[in-house]
């Protein structure tokens, strides 16, 4: 099936990467001719993905137009979230070990996502300081 965002988000992967469609195409055992047709649009078989994957391509990016992992965080969200966990952790005299500390920080990410900024924060250090 014909997919022409798919493949505009297969060449910016591959560019974002830094390699040519000769090379990229070798990690997913295809031809240059195919990976012109799987940046135009053609639906790429799994074993492929697998191989590009292995180069460092965002394969969920590419398929679903989300990305995977921190490459797809918003960065001032994620400022915004530690500095509420921190301010509300302060205020409440807590400490948390790292791991707790990162788990708080996604969840307050998400949250986030959900609220303005500004409530957003004040909700979450309020949250911490009951705790």
């Amino acid at each position: 099936m014909q997919n022409p965002e798919r493949g505009a988000r297969l060449k910016e992967e591959r560019v974002r990467l830094g390699f040519s469609q000769v090379e990229f195409a070798k990690y997913g055992d295809a031809s240059k001719g195919s990976q012109i047709l799987y940046e135009k649009g053609k639906a790429p078989p799994a074993d492929y993905l697998e191989g590009i994957a292995s180069a460092g391509c965002d394969v969920l990016y590419v398929l679903m137009g989300r990305r995977n992992g921190a490459e797809g965080m918003d960065r001032a969200r994620l400022t915004l979230a530690i500095e509420a966990v921190e301010e509300g952790l302060a205020m409440a005299k807590k400490r948390l070990d790292p791991a707790a500390k990162a788990q708080m920080v996604m969840a307050a990410y998400d949250l986030l996502g959900e609220a303005t900024p500004e409530t957003g924060t004040r909700g979450i250090v309020r949250l911490i300081t009951a705790a």
